[in-house]
């Protein structure tokens, strides 16, 4: 057993909170709510979404847990991830996934994906592109020119953009005019509120079998305002404040936990600027 594991036992704790996300810990605010009824959407109607949002907002997580979601007798989903996929690698990749094999030649490619949507009439393809901002125009082009296979009369699949915040503006720019005229819907993920911050930080501590209130208010307070709400970072900041009070022995998470917390998570550290020291 390790050093956190006996620490967490000692807490009373299952396993070292804010170390994964899980049913019991997932927070389902109204925001995720909204986006989840428009992925739902664009499936049914094999639309084309565009998913967008700050780093560390959860868009992968949430796209995710969708697509794990989705009714396989109906839908197929494919996550595609590498952004550096040029447009002929993306077929391949597509074609790899979908059970195919995959070739070298465009023409072979698109055969076999033509082939599996007539194999699968019955079923929705659903692609998912992640860090879709880092995608190559000829990329996101060739996936334009893929909703289109063998002109059905609505589209061969549903297409998820899942990017940066600019992503949408990235879209409007004329060469990417042509697909930006078929997103069907967009939305946008937000950072929590303080609210939804101690929502998530209670869930977190009860995931692990702590159902104690274990945060000080003023630690919940310098949470909200270093994570400025961003999830990848509440959850960071959070984990790391847990440890620095079960290492001083303490049963309670203070503001100077949390403190420490923000001194050694860089990516958070600078959301929140401590007062400084008047000078002598």
């Amino acid at each position: 057993m390790n050093d956190l594991e006996q620490i967490a036992r000692a807490w009373g704790a299952t396993s070292v909170p804010f170390s994964q996300l899980s049913e019991q810990d997932w927070l389902g605010t109204p925001h995720l709510q909204r986006a989840l009824q428009l992925l739902d959407q664009t499936a049914l109607l094999r639309g084309l979404m565009l998913l967008s949002g700050s780093n560390g907002l959860g868009k992968s997580v949430l796209a995710s847990r969708w697509s794990g979601s989705l009714e396989k007798r109906l839908y197929t989903p494919v996550s595609l991830t590498q952004a550096t996929l040029t447009g002929s690698s993306l077929l391949a990749a597509l074609v790899s996934r979908l059970g195919k094999r995959a070739g070298c030649r465009r023409e072979r490619n698109l055969d076999e994906i033509a082939l599996f949507l007539q194999e699968h009439s019955r079923h929705t393809l659903v692609v998912i592109l992640d860090d879709a901002q880092n995608y190559s125009h000829a990329a996101l082009e060739e996936l334009r020119l893929l909703l289109g296979l063998n002109l059905p009369t609505q589209p061969a699949f549903a297409l998820v953009l899942v990017g940066d915040d600019y992503l949408l503006g990235q879209l409007q720019l004329r060469n990417h005019r042509a697909l930006y005229s078929r997103l069907s819907a967009h939305y946008a993920l937000v950072p929590w509120t303080a609210e939804q911050v101690g929502e998530y930080l209670q869930r977190g501590l009860n995931a692990v079998g702590i159902t104690r209130q274990a945060f000080e208010a003023p630690a919940i307070d310098l949470l909200v305002r270093a994570s400025a709400g961003v999830p990848r970072s509440l959850c960071l900041l959070a984990r790391a404040a847990w440890i620095a009070a079960a290492l001083s022995n303490s049963q309670r998470i203070c503001a100077e936990s949390v403190q420490q917390a923000i001194e050694q998570v860089p990516g958070a550290a600078g959301l929140y600027n401590p007062p400084q020291s008047p000078s002598p």
